[in-house]
């Protein structure tokens, strides 16, 4: 009997050291993510950006089946989101790409791990495709690509395209010895990168290939990327940002909400689509003829307007005083520090709610515009608890693929 209850406490104990440990795991976690050269204040800044950016991520999607819906405030608020915040998430991508110490083996992990989390997600959301929307196919089409997973497919493509930059950073060559030459080398090869790109995302080959391997949102969001590592390598910081971008951002992000029908036709720039989809849409003659002016000024028009929206967070960080002010600031820092778990495992819920009828009769236009306006904020409270729910250090985990080393 004694070894009987010595057993059983020795089961529990385990049990109890091995969840001590997760948690210790998960702080530690959070502390170093926390660490960075420039203070906690900055961080703390970048990471409540990263969370509203997040955030808009997932409400943008519930917004999605509903853009072309009778009520105009949710195809507004749609395409006010998508014209900017996959541009500044690529943007933060690129520059923390580049301000990062990388360590031996590092450029393999993460192009395994992007590689891995894009099959993941595909056969994840095909999952959820046959189950809410009645998709027949049994396996999910790897080769193509237009829907969530793009994200990890382009992360793992622009990663292959700093090969030859790491290799010489590794080799430790002498152009790499001199910080000057370094610096010199670094920019024009991201420069020759970004001018590549534009025009190719316009070349004929669209035609053909299409959405095969994100290719299109590859080559048009790929400049966003690295303007975000040449400003990681300069002496850009979030703390002294210019007030113009972010005036202008201002201007850019109200006269789209405000006069949406009227430049309706050259959003599709916002998808990163290849140019002859732009080409064909409804625009003025001009841009028909030099329709890669839309892909450069994109650019920045979405940088300003992710400026702006930056600064507001800025200043509520600042001013916010309160319990509640207190406690968003929190929230949005947190999932600041969770948008990979997130942005991997929300499209699901997101079905699983439409599929159920929800929202039918916006899109019919059957009620009134009070009860519309109140599903609107339904959809942003559903979109604020789906983050509390998927903010997990498991996930989280899960999504860095520990097993593939720190």
């Amino acid at each position: 009997m004694l070894n009987k209850n010595s057993a059983r406490e020795e089961y529990k104990g385990g049990i109890l050291r091995e969840r001590i440990a997760a948690g210790q795991k998960c702080y530690e976690e959070k502390r170093s993510a926390e660490k960075n050269s420039e203070g906690e204040h900055r961080i703390k800044e970048v990471d409540a950006f990263k969370g509203f950016l997040i955030f808009a991520v997932v409400f943008g999607h519930f917004l999605l089946p509903l853009k072309d819906s009778p009520y105009s405030f949710f195809g507004r608020s749609f395409y006010l989101i998508y014209s900017f915040h996959m541009p500044a998430f690529l943007f933060l991508s690129g520059y923390f790409r580049q301000k990062s110490k990388r360590k031996k083996g590092a450029k393999l992990r993460s192009l395994l791990s992007y590689l891995l989390l894009y099959l993941f997600m595909k056969v994840f959301l095909h999952l959820s495709d046959i189950l809410f929307y009645g998709e027949q196919d049994l396996f999910p089409d790897f080769w193509h690509e237009s829907s969530t997973p793009w994200f990890m497919l382009v992360l793992f493509f622009l990663e292959v395209t700093l090969t030859p930059l790491d290799f010489l950073q590794e080799k430790n060559t002498k152009l790499f010895k001199q910080d000057s030459k370094r610096d010199d080398f670094l920019f024009l090869y991201l420069f020759f990168l970004m001018i590549l790109f534009i025009p190719l995302s316009f070349s004929p080959i669209g035609h053909k290939v299409k959405d095969f391997l994100a290719l299109d949102r590859f080559l048009s969001f790929g400049p966003f990327f690295y303007l975000g590592m040449i400003s990681g390598e300069s002496h850009f910081s979030f703390q002294k940002i210019p007030k113009l971008p972010c005036f202008l951002g201002g201007i850019f992000a109200i006269s789209l909400f405000l006069f949406l029908p009227h430049v309706y036709p050259y959003t599709r720039v916002f998808y990163g689509t290849w140019g002859y989809r732009i080409e064909r849409e409804a625009i003025l003659p001009f841009f028909k003829a030099y329709a890669v002016l839309l892909r450069i000024g994109f650019i920045p028009f979405s940088l300003c307007i992710a400026c702006f929206f930056y600064h507001l967070i800025v200043l509520f960080l600042k001013r916010g005083s309160g319990k509640l002010s207190s406690s968003l600031s929190s929230f949005l820092v947190k999932m600041g520090k969770y948008t990979m778990p997130i942005y991997v495992f929300h499209r699901p819920f997101r079905d699983a709610f439409f599929a159920s009828g929800a929202g039918s009769f916006v899109l019919e236009g059957r009620e009134n515009i009070a009860q519309a306006f109140l599903f609107y904020i339904c959809l942003l409270f559903l979109s604020v608890l789906l983050l509390f729910l998927l903010a997990r250090c498991s996930l989280n985990r899960f999504c860095r693929f520990r097993f593939l080393g720190k």
